[in-house]
């Protein structure tokens, strides 16, 4: 119940700022439920210290990113204390991380990856859902084809291939992917509610990368050609071709 009571509280955040941006009339009745739910939760689950009755990194996770840690003190220990759990994991991250590229540095003397080098081409649940061996986890929990870990594939969508959102319903979005490390293409889309925007791209000459993209209508499109923002150029629906030197 912690979890699922921390995307409760996560919930009701939510809907507050959709009912603030809307202007609804419901919004204190949302935040008087977040504020209820925060109180009760902090009751059930957190000591004064900030210690949580689940002492696991989910646990710490959840209490730091959603907000649920009233005192700055509690903030500190949590913090401190998930630092400590992941230490003592051999820094393999048990849970799905808001920082995707924390994970991309493959560590292959732990279990982390061996579904990459088991030839798999879905998310699972476990990271040794099938053993090394071929065989498969006698354990319980052993989708393989689970989300529940599935945050990497941000960095894989907005760093290797380089798209991200930047304002809701992808009214405007920015392409800046981070070409190297021996990647030497790459291409993603996503159907936005104006329709489908894409890119792809590929080291074509040595110290040049060719960039294709296709943007909806009602879309603004900031298209990084230099490093950083010293030569970026906005683009609207259509079709666009761009070079960019490594």
């Amino acid at each position: 119940m912690l979890v699922a009571n921390a995307f409760l509280i996560h919930s009701y955040d939510i809907r507050v700022q959709i009912a603030e941006i809307l202007d609804n009339e419901d919004t204190s009745v949302y935040k008087a439920k977040a504020a209820t739910a925060r109180q009760q939760y902090a009751k059930q689950y957190i000591s004064e210290t900030g210690r949580l009755t689940s002492d696991s990194q989910t646990a710490y996770a959840l209490a730091i990113c959603f907000n649920l840690l009233a005192e700055p003190s509690q903030l500190t220990w949590a913090g401190d204390r998930l630092a400590e759990i992941v230490r003592a994991n051999e820094y393999c991250v048990g849970r799905t991380s808001q920082e995707p590229h924390l994970s991309v540095k493959l560590w292959q003397r732990r279990i982390i990856w061996t579904s990459l080098t088991m030839g798999a081409t879905t998310i699972w649940e476990r990271w040794d859902s099938m053993l090394p061996d071929g065989s498969i986890n006698p354990g319980d929990m052993t989708s393989f084809n689970h989300y529940a870990y599935g945050a990497i594939a941000k960095f894989m969508v907005e760093r290797v291939a380089g798209l991200k959102q930047l304002e809701p319903a992808w009214t405007r979005c920015r392409v800046d992917p981070c070409v190297g490390g021996g990647i030497t293409a790459a291409r993603t889309s996503h159907l936005t509610p104006h329709g489908r925007v894409s890119v792809s791209w590929k080291v074509a000459d040595e110290g040049e990368v060719q960039m294709n993209v296709v943007v909806p209508p009602f879309t603004e499109m900031e298209v990084v050609l230099g490093n950083g923002d010293s030569d970026v150029q906005v683009v609207g629906h259509g079709e666009w071709s761009f070079k960019r030197h490594l």
